[in-house]
């Protein structure tokens, strides 16, 4: 049953966003009356306008009778009210619109709202970005797509849970034994920490987010060639000598086709959103009575 109600209303959504936003509509214009209380706002007034706008279409092409979430949750309701009930899911689901239960439930209404807005962002064919439009998307939000750059540097630990309360001198001797390497490398020096190599190459936001931010601001501040250290971590002291930077970059568009397409559908989604519902809120004539 779930399968061709979904099919059904996957074509219904289409209709909505594809044709029945921009048709020419013979004879009266719609027409809805908002129920609001007296001391709402214009915005909640707008807002709740534009809801019942949206539920109204929903109504006007059925699609409460063909969602299947407005369906399982009929169904579910009605099984509530009649646990005894030996009727099947379609008989309760009818009997469900009969007694109107659609108009009144909070979960049915928010279904067809969020499918309603989901329609009006329909993208058609000629509305599509093309390799072009992706390219110029690209240039003019290089800082959307901006890849870090890494840092290369060398790193010599020394553990505060293996080293105890030598940690102090430790770190002493071991400025002073670098210091005397001068551009030798530190072969064997330290002691191991798990996922930091002698040699690392990472964004200074991968060791922010692994040591913390003292070490990551001393790697991204670190000159070419010195040492810095001890900076202190949660597992004992580090001493780095930053290699080489990186600058950051944005990738060419054959890396990240998907990421900018992905960026721009979005902005086309909610253009195409907002001139939708315009027409539609163009077309009604709404009556506004304000409850006391």
């Amino acid at each position: 049953m779930l399968r061709p109600l979904l099919h059904f209303f996957l074509i219904g959504a289409l209709l909505f966003a594809g044709k029945i936003v921009f048709e020419s509509r013979d004879g009266d214009p719609p027409e809805i009356t908002v129920r609001m209380p007296a001391d709402s706002t214009e915005a909640q007034v707008e807002k709740e306008i534009r809801n019942q706008i949206l539920l109204n279409e929903a109504r006007r092409y059925g699609w409460y009778r063909t969602d299947p979430i407005v369906f399982t949750h009929l169904v579910r309701n009605m099984r509530f009210i009649e646990p005894d009930t030996g009727d099947d899911d379609l008989t309760l689901f009818k009997r469900a619109l009969q007694m109107n239960m659609q108009e009144h439930d909070p979960v049915v209404r928010a279904r067809l709202l969020y499918r309603a807005r989901e329609a009006l962002t329909y993208v058609p064919e000629d509305r599509m970005p093309t390799r072009e439009e992706l390219e110029e998307h690209r240039a003019a939000h290089e800082d959307r797509f901006e890849r870090e750059g890494k840092v290369r540097f060398e790193h010599v630990f020394l553990s505060g849970t293996k080293r105890g309360e030598a940690l102090a001198s430790d770190a002493v001797a071991m400025s002073a034994q670098l210091e005397a390497l001068g551009n030798a490398a530190p072969t064997g020096r330290g002691d191991p920490l798990p996922g930091l190599r002698a040699v690392q190459s990472s964004t200074v936001s991968q060791i922010r987010a692994s040591y913390g931010e003292e070490l990551a601001g001393v790697i991204d501040e670190g000159v070419v060639g010195s040492w810095r250290g001890p900076v202190p971590s949660v597992y004992g002291v580090h001493f780095v000598r930053v290699l080489e930077k990186e600058p950051s970059s944005v990738p060419a568009l054959t890396i990240i086709e998907a990421e900018v397409r992905a960026d721009l559908l979005s902005e086309i989604k909610e253009e195409l959103s907002k001139e939708r519902m315009e027409a539609l809120r163009n077309a009604y004539v709404v009556h506004v009575e304000r409850i006391p």
